[in-house]
C-alpha cells in the first residue's frame, strides 16, 4: 500500500471516530438536558427562595416530568428580592389559579425540581402565579442545628439515610414517617441526653415546616407521634426507679418457678399440647373441668347456719348418669 493510500485510510478512520464522538456527545448532552417532547406552553411563577434550582431543571407532578425550567431571574418586588421562574409545561398540563408549585429535593447532592400539585377542583387557567401559590426551597442542614456532637459519631451512610428519610417526610410523600421514626431512634441511641436530641429535632422540623407554609401534613403527624410517647413517659417518670429496684426481686422467683415447671426457651408448646390432648374434644372437656377443679381447691366457707346444709330426710342417692352429669360439683340433692 502506497503512503498516499495509508494517509487517506488514516484520515478516514479519524473522520469516522470524530463523527461517532460528536453523535455520542449529542446523545449525552440531550440526556443531561432531558428535553420535553411535544407541544409546550410557557408560564412563570414567583418564589421567595429557589436555592438548588437551576435552568433546565424539571417540572414534575407525581414524579412524572411534565416540563422544564427555561429561566430564573432575580427581581425586586415590594422591597424584597424574589425569584421569577419561567418554565414550560407539556400539553395537556396547564397552570391554574389554584395550582401549588413547590421546590423539592431531587437527590441528596442538592439538585432540586419544581413539583406541580394538581388541585382536586379545576380552577381558572392563568399564565403566572404569585408567592401565595408557591412553596420555597428549604435548607436540610437546618434540621441538624444542635446535633453536631451526635452526628460526628455516625457514619456517612447513616447520615445519608437520615437525610433521605427527613426529606421524604418534609416533602409529604406519605411513606417517610415510619423510616424517620426509625432514624430518630438510632440517633437517640447514640446520644447521652435523648430528650434533648428529640426536642432539637422537633424544633428544627417545626421551623422548616413553617418556612414551607405548613403544607406538609407528615411533619405534623411526625410531631404528634413524637410528643405522645414523650408526654406519657413524663407522667410516669417516677415509676422507672421503682421498676429498676423492685423488678428483679419479683421477676427472679417467677423465672425460677416457671423453670421448675419445665418451661424453658426451647420448649415445644405444640408438642406438649399434643401429648396432653389427643383430640380437640378432649381439650374442650379438660377446659370445662377447670372451674370445678378450682372450686375443689378452695377452702369450704363456714356457714352462719350449718343446719341449712343438712337434709331432713338424708341425701338422695343419684343415678350414675346424673352423677356424671353433675360432674362432682358441690351440689347437694336432698331426699324427699
Amino acid at each position: 500500500m502506497s503512503p498516499r493510500t495509508k494517509l487517506v485510510v488514516t484520515l478516514g478512520k479519524l473522520g469516522v471516530a470524530a463523527v461517532l464522538a460528536v453523535v455520542l456527545f449529542s446523545i449525552i448532552l440531550s440526556a443531561i438536558k432531558n428535553p420535553v417532547h411535544g407541544e409546550t406552553r410557557s408560564y412563570s411563577a414567583e418564589f421567595t427562595d429557589v436555592s438548588g434550582l437551576h435552568v433546565n431543571g424539571d417540572i414534575r407532578t407525581k414524579g412524572v416530568r411534565i416540563g422544564k425550567i427555561s429561566a430564573i431571574d432575580l427581581v425586586r418586588k415590594n422591597g424584597a428580592s424574589i425569584a421569577d421562574v419561567t418554565f414550560s409545561l407539556e400539553a395537556p398540563y396547564r397552570l391554574l389559579d389554584n395550582t401549588v408549585l413547590a421546590v423539592k429535593y431531587q437527590n441528596l447532592t442538592g439538585i432540586r425540581y419544581v413539583d406541580l400539585e394538581e388541585p382536586d377542583q379545576p380552577g381558572r387557567p392563568v399564565g403566572h402565579l404569585g408567592t401565595d401559590r408557591t412553596r420555597p426551597s428549604f435548607d436540610i442542614t437546618q434540621l441538624f442545628n444542635g446535633l453536631q456532637p451526635v452526628l460526628s459519631t455516625m457514619s456517612t451512610d447513616e447520615i445519608n439515610t437520615f437525610m433521605q428519610n427527613a426529606i421524604t417526610l418534609l416533602q409529604g410523600d406519605g411513606s417517610g414517617l415510619a423510616p424517620m421514626l426509625d432514624s430518630v431512634q438510632k440517633l437517640a441511641d447514640l446520644a447521652h441526653d435523648r430528650e434533648q436530641v428529640i426536642s432539637a429535632l422537633v424544633t428544627n422540623l417545626s421551623r422548616i415546616s413553617d418556612s414551607m407554609g405548613g403544607k406538609s401534613p407528615q411533619v405534623i403527624e411526625f410531631m404528634r407521634s413524637l410528643s405522645f410517647p414523650i408526654a406519657k413517659a413524663m407522667t410516669v417518670l417516677s415509676e422507672f426507679p421503682k421498676t429498676a429496684k423492685f423488678g428483679p426481686e419479683f421477676l427472679t422467683p417467677v423465672h425460677q418457678l416457671i423453670t421448675e415447671l419445665g418451661f424453658s426457651r426451647d420448649v415445644d408448646v405444640d408438642k406438649l399440647l399434643t401429648q396432653a390432648f389427643a383430640s380437640l374434644p378432649q381439650a374442650a372437656d379438660a377446659l370445662r373441668l377447670l372451674p370445678v377443679a378450682f372450686a375443689g381447691l378452695q377452702l369450704p366457707q363456714t356457714s352462719a347456719a350449718p343446719a341449712a346444709m343438712n337434709c331432713t330426710h338424708g341425701v338422695a342417692q343419684l343415678p350414675t348418669e346424673v352423677e356424671i352429669l353433675l360432674n362432682g360439683s358441690e351440689v347437694v340433692v336432698c331426699a324427699k
